[in-house]
């Protein structure tokens, strides 16, 4: 009777033990993670609305004014929930999938679709080689600037209100 009782207490006393350790190791990945997850979003957040170009830092480009870059209408860039960013190059209309890293890095991807009209005059490649070349970017009061490192490659100020993406 005694050795039953002595390990009734001991399994309970182990049980307990084991119960104790696992809360406080489940508590604490939470504590860890939650900050970076918030950080990421209002990151995103910021990207989210439409976007029009205002200057353009390309070899293609120097020394040339944006009204002779682009003669019938700026490109635009609008950036939605789902990582997509859907546009216009001057020319043609484009979609293309993005992806936020840290430290405001961006990649935008490499599978971009467009239209294949022809519009003379206007530096509708020069504009989408730059956009895939860019490695981050840094949004100010007045201005969206993609960089490639330390260069700015393009300026856009914004023409839409943020659009708040859903959150899953």
């Amino acid at each position: 009777m005694k050795k039953i009782k002595f390990l009734t207490v001991g399994l309970m006393a182990l049980a307990l033990t084991a119960c104790n350790e696992k809360k406080s190791t489940e508590k604490a990945p939470e504590t860890v993670e939650e900050p970076v997850v918030e950080t990421a979003v209002i990151t995103k957040a910021k990207l989210f609305g439409s976007w029009e170009l205002i200057a353009i830092h390309t070899e293609e480009t120097t020394d040339k004014k944006i009204e002779d870059l682009f003669p019938g209408k700026r490109p635009t860039l609008s950036f939605e929930g789902n990582l997509m960013v859907h546009g216009n190059d001057g020319c043609n209309n484009l979609n293309v999938e993005y992806e936020i890293k840290e430290n405001n890095g961006i990649v935008i991807g490499d599978k971009l679709a467009s239209t294949r009209m022809f519009c003379d005059g206007v530096s509708d490649f020069a504009f989408t080689k730059g956009l895939t070349e860019v490695t981050n970017y840094e949004i100010t009061e007045s201005a969206l600037i993609f960089k490639k490192g330390d260069q700015v490659v393009m300026e856009f100020k914004q023409i839409s209100p943020d659009i708040q993406p859903e959150v899953k």
